[in-house]
Parts: C-alpha cells; structure tokens; sequence
C-alpha cells in the first residue's frame, strides 16, 4: 500500500519539474544584433542573417547602419595568453 501512496506523489513531482521546465525555458530570448559578425572569409553567416556588401552579416530585415569603424568589426583572437 506504500508503494501505491508514493507513486502518485512522484508523478505530481515530475509534471511540477516538467512545467517548470517549460516555463523557464519560454523565457529564453537571446540577445540578436542588427549586424555584428564577421562574414568576410566565407562569406556564412548564422541563421536569420544574410552577408551584405561591406562583409559583415546583417539582420534579415534590419535597417540602417552598422556602428563599426572603417577596419570593420575586430577580429577574434582565442590565443591563450600566458
């Protein structure tokens, strides 16, 4: 008879842990710039933006000018410093 008490309150406790799973991850909404990466030796960018002339990828449906300087975006070093 114990074993039939415990199980129901275990169910209840994973639908509790399932939705809360869901609700935290509804929150989710990383952060997209209109323009940023860096598309000037592939000419690939992720999902959702195209590579536009100056070779930096741009929003789908973002308007305007990119704030980057006249060298472009800066390029990514993952040297590890000593």
């Amino acid at each position: 008879m114990a074993v039939l008490m415990k199980r129901p309150r275990m169910l209840v406790a994973l639908a509790l842990a399932f939705a809360a799973g869901l609700w935290a991850g509804g929150c989710f909404d990383p952060n997209q710039p209109a323009c940023g990466f860096s598309c000037a030796q592939a000419g690939v960018c992720p999902d959702g933006y195209t590579c536009g002339a100056d070779k930096v990828c741009h929003k789908v449906g973002a308007t305007g000018v990119c704030p980057l300087d006249d060298a472009g975006p800066a390029p990514f070093d993952a040297a590890a410093q000593d």
